[in-house]
């Protein structure tokens, strides 16, 4: 039996551990364990309506295998970015150039570094431990994310936005770093992205160009991956554009990968999901869904199947027990 849950300061050690699996570049799941308890607290702050600093909120949620007590994966959310420490993208954008004497007219495509994302919810934190990838777990994951969005939308920005991370080489490298941040930070990209996950991004204001960088002066090779997302990181990407997340341009300052955005109201999941009574818990016979409480403290979500109940619904005992409803209980459920 599985289910998601806020996380708990108890969870540190088995957190660490599935960062540390993740690897390089998945900055908001640090290495760091200072770092990442600090994180944890936040969260736990966060859920108890009463974070560290106001409207900074950070939602971190685990999965967890009831059976095995285990846990099997992570999932995030920066209610939003940007308030105390800045928020780069670079923006991919097209100018034109003319000479009229010469009848020359040329397109280039240049990476400008902004703050557009300033104030937008961040989702990320995504990951699924190899041993759990496997019968749509991590779809539900990934999912589980936009019900607390639609349950508390005060809590979130209109726009939410998923960083992807970039194209790496087989040494956890990245081409597009190389070739360009490292010669203003002089150092590789596992030191800059670890600084980035521990420090902020103060060293990227203190020392990256403003000017804008004209694409086609990197290497053709690296010119080839802005925008592209790591093979790896393509079935979170597909499970972002199911749910209306889609591509404007922005990608990190590190590695390149897209970032996608979504009017949080426009989410499928969001959207699609119905808030409900329960009216009966008995054995239901419908098809697995997302099922959730309606408390922020302990926000769970089973994942169970729903049938209509009168003006409510009908939910199994195993599922009331998992998020802790009875009869006359709100919830929340989305297929």
């Amino acid at each position: 039996m599985l289910r998601v849950r806020p996380v708990q300061l108890g969870d540190h050690a088995e957190i660490l551990a599935l960062a540390k699996i993740a690897g390089i570049g998945m900055s908001s799941l640090p290495h760091a364990a200072d770092i990442l308890h600090e994180k944890i607290q936040n969260a736990v702050h966060s859920f108890e309506g009463n974070p560290i600093h106001p409207r900074q909120e950070n939602f971190l949620f685990v999965l967890e295998d009831m059976e095995k007590k285990r846990l099997a994966g992570t999932a995030g959310i920066v209610a939003h970015v940007g308030l105390t420490r800045p928020f780069y993208s670079y923006k991919l954008s097209t100018i034109t150039q003319a000479s009229a004497g010469l009848s020359i007219y040329s397109l280039h495509q240049v990476l400008h570094m902004v703050n557009d994302y300033t104030d937008a919810t961040e989702i990320g934190s995504l990951f699924l431990h190899p041993d759990y990838r496997r019968d749509g777990i991590g779809k539900l994951l990934s999912r589980s994310r936009y019900l607390i969005m639609a349950e508390f939308p005060q809590l979130f920005s209109a726009i939410v936005i998923s960083e992807i991370r970039g194209v790496q080489d087989k040494d956890g490298n990245s081409p597009f770093y190389d070739n360009l941040a490292k010669h203003f930070f002089q150092m590789g990209f596992k030191e800059a992205d670890y600084i980035y996950a521990t420090q902020g991004a103060q060293f990227i204001a203190d020392l990256m160009p403003r000017y804008p960088i004209y694409v086609n002066l990197l290497a053709p090779e690296v010119q080839a991956i802005v925008g592209v997302p790591l093979e790896a990181s393509k079935p979170a990407l597909a499970l972002l554009k199911a749910e209306g997340f889609h591509y404007e341009g922005y990608v990190d300052l590190f590695d390149a990968g897209p970032t996608v955005q979504a009017e949080r109201v426009n989410i499928r999941t969001v959207r699609k999901s119905v808030n409900a009574e329960v009216k009966a818990i008995r054995k239901t016979s419908s098809e697995p869904t997302m099922i959730c409480n309606t408390r922020l403290k302990d926000f769970t979500i089973a994942f169970g199947s729903v049938e209509k109940e009168g003006e409510g619904i009908a939910i199994t005992p195993e599922t009331a027990k998992i998020i802790g409803v009875d009869i006359g209980d709100k919830v929340r459920y989305a297929s």
